[in-house]
């Protein structure tokens, strides 16, 4: 956990000067001379909001950092509005590379690959007339329908990372996210990879992209995508193929001359395999049919199998962030308040798998004792890393710093809950509060 910290402290202070140009993007003012608060304190400050007040929020911050409270909420508000969220977004995409290059022998893998997903979900925005106009709502026929947002995560499911965040329109198209996540993994990720996609992701262009850049791929299909050459495979069946398309099977990109000319000329060899699944709750069988660039030598069948499995981590992504970190609690209604909290959420989350994975390494599990497998709470280490986090961060002596990570480590490996065998993740809805009584504080 120490090393945790200590990373992302050096990390966080040297990023502030590394990146202040980007945090003060559109106003060159920002930041130019001493003021009340620094950035860094401002980003502490995100971390470490609890869904209070505005005002408590400031009060039990600067009570943390053993200091008065010298700066008024609209003066607080004026700095965040200052600071450019997309600084964050690069910042933790740094910070994830270099735990990456840093953690390369104890971070698990797949058959050598980094087992990554990508799915989308919504978020409930704050219903002001600028968030409507710009991410739209649920029904418009609907006079008090909520202002919602698009959110996409790419997902490390073995290490439970959250590695990239695209947010935009709630009409937004979760294939064009996909196409960003893509590349954004290549860009970051110098190891190979395994990206697994759910019913719905599946086009041409996205194969196609992933195949230029060299990426494995794991996409499972919906019956009426590319079934003139699954209807060949009988349940149970694993198949190459290789697909070619002509002028009628293309009709669908014909705004798009460039790539539908390369996608007539261009024979893919790409593998199909019919895997048979038993539904625990009927008792019947059905099959579930995946397209893949992985060769039988790469990964046999039951390798798949397992990929598809792990695959459903990604389910639980959303029901952590948004009913466990209250990521729809909102710091404020505008834009760029709302992209802060996302971020932050977002990298505090992955503090908290990392703080886990290394208490994990330092602490092992007795296993023997329980009936069951048995893995640290989840819910409850989010709840100990908001409490004791800037604390264990910026504490006044290094007693008081010490003491603060020596509580999060024993309540952390003291909280424990089984793994169940059999029991499958369904992603919850979100019961924020804040859909229909919001802090309008900024």
């Amino acid at each position: 956990m120490r090393a945790t910290l200590l990373e992302f402290q050096d990390y966080v202070q040297e990023a502030q000067s590394i990146y202040l140009e980007d945090i003060r993007e559109g106003n060159p003012q920002a930041f130019t001379r001493r003021r009340k608060i620094t950035p860094y304190q401002l980003m502490l400050q995100m971390f470490a909001q609890k869904g209070r007040t505005q005002f408590s929020e400031l009060l039990n911050f600067y009570r943390e950092l053993e200091t008065p409270l010298d700066i008024s909420t609209v003066g607080f508000y004026k700095a965040r509005m200052n600071y450019n969220p997309k600084a964050i977004q690069l910042m933790m995409k740094d910070y994830l590379s270099m735990i990456y290059e840093n953690r390369a022998s104890s971070l698990v893998k797949f058959n050598g690959y980094i087992l990554t997903a990508i799915d989308g979900s919504t978020l409930t925005l704050p219903s002001s007339s600028e968030n409507m106009e710009k991410y739209g709502v649920t029904n418009d026929a609907l006079e008090n329908s909520p202002v919602m947002a698009r959110v996409s995560v790419l997902y490390d499911c073995i290490n439970k990372l959250v590695i990239d965040t695209c947010v935009g329109a709630y009409a937004s198209s979760e294939r064009t996210f996909a196409a960003k996540h893509i590349d954004e993994l290549k860009e970051m990720m110098r190891y190979p990879t395994i990206t697994t996609f759910d019913r719905g992701y599946f086009s041409m262009r996205l194969v196609d992209q992933l195949i230029e850049n060299k990426q494995k791929f794991v996409l499972r299909m919906d019956k009426r995508n590319l079934k003139r050459y699954s209807q060949q495979l009988s349940s149970g069946e694993d198949q190459m193929f290789d697909m070619t398309f002509d002028r009628k099977q293309t009709n669908y990109y014909r705004k798009d001359q460039r790539f539908r000319t390369k996608l007539m000329n261009t024979s893919y060899r790409l593998r199909f395999v019919k895997i048979p699944i038993l539904r625990k709750d009927t008792n019947e069988w059905y099959n579930e049919v995946l397209l893949t660039n992985l060769t039988q030598e790469e990964c046999s069948l039951e390798g798949l199998r397992e990929i598809y499995r792990l695959r459903w981590e990604i389910e639980t992504v959303y029901n952590v962030l948004k009913n466990r970190m209250k990521l729809e609690e909102f710091s404020g209604f505008r834009e760029r308040l709302i992209f802060q909290d996302i971020y932050c959420c977002v990298w505090l989350y992955n503090l908290t798998m990392l703080h886990i994975m290394e208490v994990n390494e330092s602490k092992a599990i007795p296993q023997e004792r329980y009936k069951y497998e048995m893995k640290r709470n989840i819910s409850i280490s989010i709840g100990i890393i908001k409490t004791y986090f800037i604390q264990s961060i910026v504490g006044e002596t290094y007693e008081k710093r010490e003491e603060s990570i020596i509580q999060m480590e024993n309540l952390l490996t003291a909280y424990l809950v089984p793994i169940r065998p059999d029991r499958k993740a369904r992603r919850q809805e979100s019961k924020n509060k804040s859909r229909r009584s919001y802090r309008y504080t900024y």
